[in-house]
Protein backbone atom coordinates (compact mmCIF):
# COMPACT_ATOMS: atom_id res chain seq x y z
CA UNK A 1 0.00 0.00 0.00
CA UNK A 2 2.54 2.76 0.71
CA UNK A 3 4.64 2.02 -2.06
CA UNK A 4 1.77 2.53 -4.47
CA UNK A 5 1.72 6.19 -2.79
CA UNK A 6 4.95 6.58 -3.07
CA UNK A 7 5.27 5.95 -6.64
CA UNK A 8 1.92 7.69 -6.83
CA UNK A 9 3.92 11.21 -5.48
CA UNK A 10 7.08 10.30 -7.85
CA UNK A 11 4.92 9.74 -11.32
CA UNK A 12 3.47 13.24 -10.07
CA UNK A 13 6.18 14.96 -9.43
CA UNK A 14 8.02 14.15 -12.70
CA UNK A 15 4.56 15.41 -14.27
CA UNK A 16 4.83 18.56 -12.39
CA UNK A 17 8.57 19.34 -13.35
CA UNK A 18 8.15 18.10 -17.08
CA UNK A 19 5.92 20.79 -17.06
CA UNK A 20 7.42 23.42 -15.40
CA UNK A 21 10.60 23.39 -16.93
CA UNK A 22 11.90 25.34 -20.03
CA UNK A 23 11.90 23.03 -23.71
CA UNK A 24 15.89 21.72 -23.60
CA UNK A 25 15.30 20.97 -19.82
CA UNK A 26 12.48 19.05 -19.77
CA UNK A 27 14.24 15.43 -18.84
CA UNK A 28 16.07 17.52 -15.46
CA UNK A 29 12.84 19.11 -14.66
CA UNK A 30 10.80 15.65 -14.81
CA UNK A 31 14.22 13.95 -12.76
CA UNK A 32 14.09 16.80 -10.19
CA UNK A 33 10.57 16.70 -9.62
CA UNK A 34 10.28 12.88 -8.95
CA UNK A 35 13.14 13.29 -6.98
CA UNK A 36 11.59 16.11 -4.73
CA UNK A 37 8.28 14.32 -4.97
CA UNK A 38 9.69 10.30 -3.71
CA UNK A 39 11.99 12.70 -1.19
CA UNK A 40 8.67 14.37 0.39
CA UNK A 41 6.39 11.34 0.40
CA UNK A 42 9.01 9.08 2.01
CA UNK A 43 9.70 11.64 4.79
CA UNK A 44 5.88 12.03 5.75
CA UNK A 45 5.70 7.94 5.37
CA UNK A 46 8.83 7.95 8.16
CA UNK A 47 7.52 10.34 10.11
CA UNK A 48 3.90 8.77 10.38
CA UNK A 49 6.99 5.57 11.12
CA UNK A 50 8.42 7.27 13.73
CA UNK A 51 4.92 8.24 15.81
CA UNK A 52 3.75 4.28 15.56
CA UNK A 53 7.12 3.78 16.75
CA UNK A 54 6.55 6.11 19.74
CA UNK A 55 3.19 4.95 20.52
CA UNK A 56 4.84 1.41 20.84
CA UNK A 57 7.32 2.66 23.52
CA UNK A 58 5.00 4.18 25.10
CA UNK A 59 2.60 1.46 25.56
CA UNK A 60 5.78 -0.86 26.41
CA UNK A 61 6.36 1.53 29.23
CA UNK A 62 3.17 1.64 30.87
CA UNK A 63 3.22 -2.40 30.33
CA UNK A 64 6.55 -2.23 32.22
CA UNK A 65 5.36 -0.20 35.27
CA UNK A 66 2.20 -1.09 35.82
CA UNK A 67 1.71 -4.39 34.34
Amino acid sequence: MWIVILIVAVIIGALVGFANSNDGERGDGALGGAIAGGMGCAYILFQIFLAGVGIFIIIWLFRTLFG
